[in-house]
């Protein structure tokens, strides 16, 4: 994303947000690799159901307040040669009109919609502009230690309820970084406090698109990691991992959860990226280009997950960013299965 989308990060996902609440079709941000001198700021994918994704490009406006504006789209779309999807913070009925007598897609936080899918046309206008806006600073949970403490939580969400000491201790963080990543949350909605005055999760779906954009981009390059080649190709079928202190992620972890993808690149996350028994025991040659990758676990060991949904493999919401990070549409579609059967439900 461009430099200055830092403070679009919030508008993205406050409008992807609020897009679903008003058409009930999912969309996830998709941030550009690298940045570039004409947007798109990255892609938007709406998951219209039964395995059919569509993506389009994203450029990010935080005000569409004059028609002038219109016609700066309508050239960038020239230029690009396909639609692009305005993400804005407001558009007005007037403004509603225009871009879509300019065949220009929008949603914003408000939850008014122009946007044509195959199967599907939406347009929703009218709806008033949220109270307050968009906030445009950063939010907190964005750091890599604060995405460890989210990631607790997610991992088990009665942690939410302990003593910030407790939680502290569970992710493995000092206790100044519990403070500012649940004060965070708290303010932006993603966790709330009940009638019972215990802390929850109010906003399931929006936690998990938030980790799952976040990890690539934020925590996983933070991380050591060494690749090997391996000189028989299902190695890891067989392997006790937690002998090693090691799980699955990425496409071995959703062959076991899924079912219906084969591996072609095995991730594995262990208490270091050089575990030499399971090096020496696997037979794993050291090739900076092999199809294996052992990462650097960034939760520690004795962080017990609510639910383990198989044996030897990562939490759900880690194999589901692995899989979306590759941007094949085979781990994509995985990817989606998995959100569906472990991730969908608020705990």
């Amino acid at each position: 994303m461009h430099k200055a989308s830092e403070e679009n990060e919030l508008l993205i996902h406050a409008a992807a947000s609020a897009f679903h609440n008003a058409t009930g079709v999912r969309a996830m941000f998709v941030p550009a690799p690298t940045p570039s001198d004409l947007p798109p700021d990255g892609s938007m994918r709406f998951d219209l159901g039964d395995g059919r994704l569509c993506t389009l490009p994203v450029t990010v406006r935080r005000a569409v307040d004059r028609f002038s504006a219109v016609s700066a789209i309508v050239e960038m779309q020239r230029q690009l040669g396909q639609k692009v999807l305005l993400v804005t913070s407001y558009v007005s009925p007037d403004m509603a009109e225009r871009l879509r007598s300019q065949d220009i897609a929008f949603i914003d936080t408000a939850g008014n919609v122009s946007l044509r899918l195959p199967q599907a046309l939406l347009y929703v206008v009218g709806r008033r502009a949220p109270a307050g806006g968009v906030p445009a600073r950063r939010a907190r949970t964005a750091s890599p230690k604060q995405l460890e403490v989210l990631f607790a939580l997610i991992a088990n969400p009665g942690l939410l309820g302990a003593p910030y000491r407790s939680i502290a201790h569970a992710a493995g963080v000092a206790l100044s970084t519990v403070n500012l990543a649940l004060d965070d949350l708290l303010q932006r909605g993603l966790v709330g406090v009940g009638a019972d005055g215990k802390r929850c999760f109010s906003a399931w779906a929006r936690v998990v698109d938030e980790w799952a954009t976040l990890y690539p981009l934020r925590l996983r390059p933070k991380l050591a990691s060494k690749r090997f080649t391996a000189t028989r190709p299902d190695w890891w079928q067989g392997i006790d991992l937690h002998r090693y202190d090691a799980v699955l992620g990425g496409e071995a972890a959703a062959e076991k959860l899924a079912h219906n993808l084969r591996a072609e690149r095995i991730t594995l996350y262990a208490g270091s990226p050089m575990p030499r028994e399971l090096i020496l025991d696997a037979r794993l040659k050291a090739d900076p280009a092999g199809e294996v990758e052992i990462l650097q676990r960034f939760w520690p060991a004795g962080l017990k997950a609510a639910t383990i949904v198989a044996p030897g493999v990562a939490h759900p919401v880690l194999v589901y960013a692995d899989l979306l990070d590759t941007g094949e549409s085979r781990n994509v579609e995985a990817a989606r299965q998995i959100r569906e059967q472990y991730l969908a439900h608020h705990p």
